[in-house]
This record gives C-alpha cells, structure tokens and sequence, in this order.
C-alpha cells in the first residue's frame, strides 16, 4: 500500500431515533469500505443525538459494549476487514455508569479500543478516566481517539502523541457557532506534528444545528487535506501518504516532541480548581488596564527610528508597552531606545540579537520586578504579570500553561516571522487561561482568550503598521483549567532532551538569565 484511505461518514443523525441512525450508519459503513476505507470515523453520539436532560432521558438510548450496535459492527468490521471507530453512549456492565464513549473495532471485528470522554456531558456522563490509554496499533502505526471537546484542551491531544499516535481520530458533536473545531484541530496537528481527522455530524439536534458543521483531515505539517460539510449525510474519503515501510510518516511528531523540556513546566500539574481568581494567591498586583502596542517598521526602516517617528507624532498612555521585532541593534540604537522611552513615558519590550546563537531580550522598563528564571523568563509589569516563551514555545501549551498557572496575564512573544501558522498557534494558546502577544519583522498581533465557547478575540498587524490593544488583567486573573490529566507522562524527561542555547539576559532594572530557543 502506498496510501491509506480514511473514511469521514458525515451523518445526519435523527435525535432519539437510534433504529433509523443505526441503519443508515451500517450502510454508510458498508459503502466506505467498499470504496477501499480501511479506517473509517463516525461521529460523537452517532444513534441517539446528543441533548438530553438527564440520566433518565437518555437512559432508554444507552447501550451495552455487548448490545446491538457494538455486535452489529463487530460483524461489519470483520467482513469489511477495516477499522470502524464510532461515538456511542454507553451503559458499564455491574455499575450501571454511562458513558460517552468511542468504540474502535479492528478487522476481526474485536474492540481494540473504549475510549470514554474525559469532559463528559454533566448532566448524565460519567468522566472517563484521565489515564486511560486511548490509543490502539494498526499496521500503519498507532492511532489516537479524543471526542469532541477532549480536543479543545491542548494537553490531551499532546497526550495522544506521547503515547505514539502518529494519526488522532475526533469523533464530535460540534455546532459551527462560535469556535470552529477545525480551525483548533489545524493547530492540534501542528502542534503534535501528527495527522488529525475530525468527524462531524450534520443534521439538527434537540437545541443544536449541525447542518453547517465541518469534518476535516490535517497533515503533520499542518496541511489541511480536507475539508467539507453537508446537509445530508455524505462520505468523505482522504488518501494518507505511507512510507516504504508502509507506515504513516511520523517524523513532524519525533521532531515535536524532542523539543519539549518538562523540566520549565512542572507548574502544570497545580490543582487550581477551586481558586477562580489568582492575584491573592500568587500575590499579583492589582488587576488593571495594560496598554500594548506591537509595532513592526516598514523595510528598511530601523525599529529605533519608527519608535521614534511614532512617538512624535501621536501621543500614548504613560506606561504603554511598545514590542519591537527582534533586530541586531547596535549600542547606539539601544541607548536611543532607552531615551525615546523615557522621554514619551513608554516601555519598549524587544529582543537583541547578539550572534547566530546568542540573543538577550532587552526591556527599558525601570520598575521591573520579580524576574522568573528559565526557558520562560516571566516579571510583573504594571497591573500584570507577564511571560516571554520563545519563539518555538508556540507549539508547547505546556509552556504557556505554565506560566498560567504561576499567574502570568500575558505571554509575549518576540520571534522571527509570522505565518497563518504562527497565527494558528497565538490563537490556540490563549485557551492555556492568558493573553498572547507576537511581534516579529513579518507583522504582529495579540489574541485574547475566549469566553465561553467563542473564538478568540484578535488583532492583527502588517509591517509598518501599529498593532493596539488594551488588556484588562482583571479578566486574565479568572482562570478555569483541565486538570484531568496524565501528568506523569507529561513531565516524563527521559524523551525531551533538546539542543540547549546559552544563556541570555533580559535588561532592565533587575537582569537575569534565561534560555531561549532559536
């Protein structure tokens, strides 16, 4: 085999009709496979719909492993000889628990895999445990389940590719208002440097319409290689390039994960649950209103003159914080930094290349307090406490994590381009609970984390342009965080060693080392 051909049954799926979903799910199936799916996805919930009131309500729905729809695909999987991965509610024998649950069959038709979702539904759903392994091996390599909204929080795909998933399969139940999935699901796939197929519904549900709803599959790189939607039910089938070994390419995911370095993130596993507000806690300062402004001069003007030309002709807030692109300053451009700064009663937040190798983040902020240390260097500025990732820390929600965890309101990051990517990324890790700040010699930005199931709030900016946003710490300080997680694995070292940098400075007031990755 030179592809794998995956196999996306996008269902109309009738809400409380399990008979009608059932059958229409079988013949779906069937024509998949005969279309050459050798691994075919279904969504969340697929026979009864999702809405439902209470353990009463959705308890003549909920099946046994055993029960009708598990046996039924048991005997299509192995006729079929394909995977067939489904999201089912779900009855435990002897408890009497119910589950959202994804059932995987292999091509013998044996369940190689019940994974039951981790955020499940409150009003009937018990939590799946947050160290199951909800991984399986196929010939192609191992594959990975997550359902629906399990895929919103970062460290549980991250999860999935520790464990050695080189493909994730979503099942999902996911409305196309506010966020949409498949925007998130491209910066899952980036960030685990593995392929990710998303399955949708459409149709209408009890208090949802799905009929806009997208089902999608990313490449490791990030490549979308699919994307669609339908009002009636449809198949959607993707061929998967394989290797010469005849696997799935795996080398984005090694590549991802050797850069991790769980040392700088043991703060992830902080039980915050029942604290909504930080600043007491970590002894913050008092929320308040932060002014940024990311400025990226237009080739081949020098960062230095555009602040200064900016600074003459409009006038700031004391105490804005300008970020500059990193630039190979000279003494000389530094010291005019620093001057125009305190002339206009401005911070500048920038990063100084020194060498290839060498580069030390420069700040002319004067009332610099409570540096952190680290590959995250993170200090109180004004009514906010602040990180500065890396560049490559993007693709790490354990780093913006973190940081969140120890307070931070905002992550600045100072790097050296920007890409719809980049973009992706900045998004994705506001839903770490802090706000995003990216400015490099490409353009900048800063995103803010959603409230409630919306989209990110962002503000984008090209070269020559000036990037404003006013940032409210008294939002950033109302922090709520997933804390269903296999932390022993993700602080496992033992496969995260890295190309470490020297060490680099930070300027200011207080100065102190850091690392940062180039």
């Amino acid at each position: 085999m030179k592809t794998l051909r995956i196999a996306l049954i996008h269902l109309n799926i009738h809400h409380k009709e399990p008979d009608r979903n059932r059958e229409e799910l079988l013949a779906l199936i069937c024509k998949a496979a005969h279309g050459g799916a050798r691994i075919i996805l279904a969504p969340e919930m697929v026979l009864s719909g999702y809405s439902f009131e209470n353990r009463d309500d959705i308890s003549p729905f909920v099946e046994a492993r055993n029960g009708p729809t598990v046996s039924a695909l048991s005997a299509l999987a192995s006729s079929l000889g394909a995977y067939i991965c489904v999201g089912l509610a779900l009855k435990e024998e002897g408890t009497g628990i119910f589950f959202n649950s994804a059932v995987t069959l292999d091509p013998e038709g044996q369940v190689v895999l019940q994974y039951n979702k981790i955020n499940g539904e409150a009003r009937w759903a018990c939590p799946g445990d947050p160290m199951q392994d909800n991984t399986f091996t196929t010939p192609w390599g191992r594959v990975g389940v997550l359902i629906c909204s399990d895929s919103y929080h970062s460290l549980m795909p991250r999860l999935t590719a520790l464990r050695g998933a080189d493909l994730l399969l979503i099942p999902a139940n996911w409305p196309p208002s506010g966020l949409n999935p498949v925007e998130l699901w491209g910066a899952r796939a980036i960030e685990n440097g593995f392929y990710v197929a998303g399955c949708n519904r459409t149709g209408r549900d009890l208090s949802m319409d799905c009929r806009a709803s997208e089902s999608c599959l990313y490449a490791p790189d990030g490549r979308l290689l699919f994307r669609g939607n339908s009002e009636l039910s449809q198949i959607f089938q993707v061929e998967l390039p394989l290797n010469a070994s005849g696997c799935l390419e795996n080398g984005h995911r090694l590549k991802r994960l050797a850069q991790r370095r769980p040392d700088e993130y043991h703060d992830i596993y902080l039980n915050l649950r029942q604290i909504r507000d930080l600043t007491a806690l970590h002894g913050l300062p008092a929320p308040g209103r932060l002014e940024i402004s990311c400025l990226t001069p237009q080739s081949p003007e020098h960062p230095a003159d555009a602040l200064s030309r900016l600074l003459a002709s409009a006038a700031f807030p004391s105490k804005t914080l300008f970020l500059l692109p990193p630039f190979p300053y000279e003494e000389a451009a530094i010291t005019a930094i620093e001057a125009t700064a305190k002339q206009h009663g401005v911070d500048v937040l920038t990063r100084w290349i020194r060498s290839e190798r060498k580069s030390q983040i420069f700040f002319t902020a004067e009332d610099l307090t409570s540096p952190g240390y680290g590959v995250c260097p993170e200090f109180r500025y004004g009514p906010a406490r602040i990180a500065c990732p890396p560049f490559d820390g993007l693709a790490h929600p354990e780093l913006f994590l973190a940081a969140a965890k120890r307070g931070s309101d905002l992550a600045v990051v100072l790097g050296e381009n920007l890409s719809p990517e980049t973009n992706l990324l900045a998004g994705a890790r506001t839903i770490e609970n802090l706000a995003v700040a990216l400015c490099t010699p490409d353009g900048g930005g800063v995103w803010m984390y959603p409230e409630g199931h919306g989209r990110w709030e962002e503000v984008l900016a090209g070269p020559g342009e000036l990037c404003r946003y006013t940032l409210d710490t008294s939002r950033t300080r109302q922090k709520r965080f997933q804390d269903s997680l296999d932390f022993t694995l993700l602080l496992n070292n033992a496969s995260s060693e890295d190309d470490k940098t020297e060490d680099e400075t930070i300027r200011g007031r207080y100065a102190f080392s850091c690392l940062l990755a180039h």
